[in-house]
């Protein structure tokens, strides 16, 4: 059944000193159908990358995420929207900048923004000392602010699906949904066909 993936990758370029890092959104039946699909994502390190953690999405908050095939009509009466926020911010005495990656529900980029603000991440990695140009604010990264340029609509991400964002109603009748499959921790390519 294909599976709606975030997929945080791990690799370390020519030339680079460190690791770097990207996510990566695919639709598969299995993690290790995304191997290709990635290797064209990140090219410069093409079959020498790492999976560092990943999810497979199917409920975010009070919400089910579902897949729709493009060629399928259905009529989606939501105006939801599921949105990728990835936020740095910094702890005083630390010579690093920490992210945090959100998915958010939300009808507009705006309201999504709003709702990252209210994260434990935001308030805890910010510090303010005194007035002073080097306040080190949480942001959505590439800006100093947070500002609606930085974050994704995650359909925009992927191609021959839609995504369609139903408010999971709590019934006697309802069927319950699962939390969303996750892994954290170094996986290679050679291991990925063990996931299933």
């Amino acid at each position: 059944m294909p599976t709606l993936y975030m997929v945080q990758l791990g690799g370390r370029p020519k030339g680079r000193l460190i690791e770097q890092h990207d996510i990566f959104f695919g639709v598969a039946n299995q993690l290790h159908e995304l191997i290709i699909d990635i290797n064209n994502h990140w090219p410069e390190v093409k079959n020498k990358w790492h999976v560092d953690s990943y999810r497979a999405i199917t409920k975010v908050d009070n919400y089910a995420i579902k897949l729709i095939e493009t060629n399928e009509r259905v009529e989606n009466t939501s105006d939801l929207k599921l949105f990728f926020i990835n936020l740095g911010g910094y702890q005083q005495g630390s010579f690093e900048e920490f992210h945090y990656k959100l998915l958010v529900v939300a009808a507009s980029q705006a309201e999504a923004i709003k709702q990252a603000k209210q994260s434990e991440f935001y308030k805890v990695f910010t510090f303010k000392d005194k007035p002073s140009p080097l306040n080190a604010a949480s942001h959505i990264d590439d800006k100093f602010e947070v500002d609606v340029d930085d974050i994704y609509n995650v359909n925009d991400l992927i191609s021959d699906v839609q995504l369609l964002i139903e408010p999971i109603v709590n019934t006697e009748n309802s069927i319950e949904t699962e939390e969303d499959k996750e892994y954290v921790g170094y996986l290679s390519i050679k291991n990925l066909r063990k996931v299933s």
